[in-house]
């Protein structure tokens, strides 16, 4: 970790460690802060090292630091939209020493900074509110008023080569919606799994993998990802809580 006079912390900010200190994340006090998702959906990811990976909304630039982790040799890239997040997500490389090429740039304007066809992956935690359905603007990271999950396909479809892989975890309420808007940008569906609070409860979110160019068949469901062995207490499963702990 670099020294933190040379990143500029704010007043409405803070520095938190992760995973035993393996990781910190400058987040704003108030807001949206950094969640277990971006940990649960970069442990789904399956990919093999030196690859060109791009995160499409990076935020504050926790999936690009994770995935440094998990992976060795990437070619890491991220775009964000919002001068906030993307001055975040630019600290927060400098002090986890993680090189990536990170652009400011609207998701639907994709074309204009990137080449068709010039990453092997592409992951999201995309936003998921339907934006009139979300009156809040303090978590504008995660409402569709900026860009739709759509946009953020036809990006993801735009930028991968054939058979390069998409990335994302969604709503179980949208999953349905989720996959027919894949589908229709010649992203195919490989591979899920469901995340559940207990094994108790309904699944509420779910990891997706699409294929760019795959065929129908030969769909892979993954066991339930169960978060809490008791809700009321949030203690976590031994898997999740290994995964906050040790990650790698």
């Amino acid at each position: 970790m670099q020294n933190l006079n040379h990143l500029n912390i704010n007043p409405d900010e803070d520095i938190s460690p992760f995973i035993r200190g393996k990781i910190h994340i400058i987040q704003k006090k108030d807001g949206y802060r950094f969640n277990v998702d971006s940990i649960l959906l970069v442990s789904f990811v399956n990919i093999s090292s030196s690859k060109k990976v791009i995160d499409l909304g990076t935020g504050s630039g926790v999936i690009p630091i994770l995935l440094n982790l998990k992976f060795k040799n990437l070619k890491l890239y991220a775009i964000e939209v919002q001068e906030s997040m993307y001055s975040l997500a630019e600290r927060n490389f400098k002090l986890n020493n993680v090189e990536v090429d990170l652009k400011l740039v609207d998701v639907r304007d994709i074309k204009t900074v990137f080449q068709n066809q010039f990453f092997d992956c592409v992951i999201t935690n995309p936003p998921y509110f339907i934006s009139k359905d979300y009156s809040s603007n303090q978590y504008v990271e995660k409402s569709e008023h900026l860009a739709t999950f759509e946009d953020f396909v036809k990006s993801a479809s735009y930028l991968l080569k054939n058979k390069g892989k998409f990335y994302y975890i969604f709503p179980v309420s949208r999953f349905v919606e989720s996959i027919t808007i894949c589908k229709s940008y010649k992203l195919q569906p490989k591979r899920f799994r469901f995340i559940y609070p207990s094994v108790n409860e309904n699944a509420t979110h779910v990891l997706v993998e699409c294929l760019k160019g795959g065929k129908e068949r030969g769909e892979v469901v993954e066991k339930p990802l169960i978060m809490y062995e008791n809700p009321k207490e949030k203690k976590y499963t031994q898997e999740v809580w290994n995964l906050l702990e040790n990650f790698i």
